[in-house]
């Protein structure tokens, strides 16, 4: 990695770890108390909810560029032998709130503004306690969407060789099974995050299983993977 290149992945990991911390400061200083939308139903009541705010839409913003600029200008250099689960754990949990959040944020906008259509009032968050035809046609579809964007956020790095914010914050890397700088393909990236997401959602027993002489969980021999440490200096 040349100099320049390891002086703007330094700016990009101090940015990302700003930039996370920046997204709980903002929802403790502006008393959000959602961002998204949510439609529940038990007992045969329903209780409707959605909401964002500008700063949450700037916020936005700025993750949206971080991610981009990830994807261009970020070169780890891997060095440091393999990541612990740990590390890998906490990047997972900085990378499910930093997707989540952000497509979270402005997918409310659409249910706000059916809401406003409706009442003629657009509000940054509404709740009721009573379906409209346009709940039930909204809600499933945007969730698929959330999940699908989401999935991407990952896979997409894993395509192009590059970190995820998580992965940035924490020091840690994805490499494919032909070289620590190589690149996954569109298949194979879906694969290993399909297979990440069921080792870690199911952590009890990925623990259990442990891990092999180099390190590997059972979902990274599965795809032929590792993760390891890397250094900015």
């Amino acid at each position: 990695m040349t100099q320049d290149h390891l002086t703007a992945t330094r700016i990009l990991r101090t940015a990302a770890i700003a930039l996370v911390g920046l997204s709980f400061a903002s929802i403790y200083i502006f008393h959000i108390h959602q961002v998204g939308f949510s439609q529940v139903t038990a007992n045969g009541k329903s209780e409707v909810s959605a909401g964002s705010h500008p700063i949450m839409l700037f916020w936005f913003g700025l993750s949206v560029a971080l991610y981009v600029a990830l994807m261009i200008a970020n070169d780890a250099t891997v060095t440091l032998g393999v990541a612990s689960i740990k590390r890998r754990i906490v990047a997972f949990l900085v990378d499910f709130w930093f997707s989540l959040l952000g497509l979270s944020a402005i997918g409310a906008l659409l249910p706000l503004c059916l809401e406003a259509m409706r009442t003629g009032h657009f509000s940054w968050t509404f709740e009721r306690s009573y379906t409209e035809n346009t709940d039930v046609l909204l809600g499933v579809p945007l969730i698929l969407v959330t999940m699908g964007l989401m999935f991407l956020y990952f896979v997409i790095p894993l395509t192009k060789g590059k970190q995820t914010v998580g992965c940035l914050v924490m020091g840690i890397k994805v490499t494919p099974p032909f070289g620590e700088e190589g690149q996954f393909t569109f298949s194979q990236a879906v694969r290993r995050t399909w297979f990440e997401f069921r080792g870690l959602c199911t952590l009890p027993f990925t623990l259990k299983g442990g891990r092999d002489g180099g390190g590997r969980t059972w979902y990274d021999i599965e795809t032929n993977c590792r993760v390891v440490l890397v250094k900015y200096e």
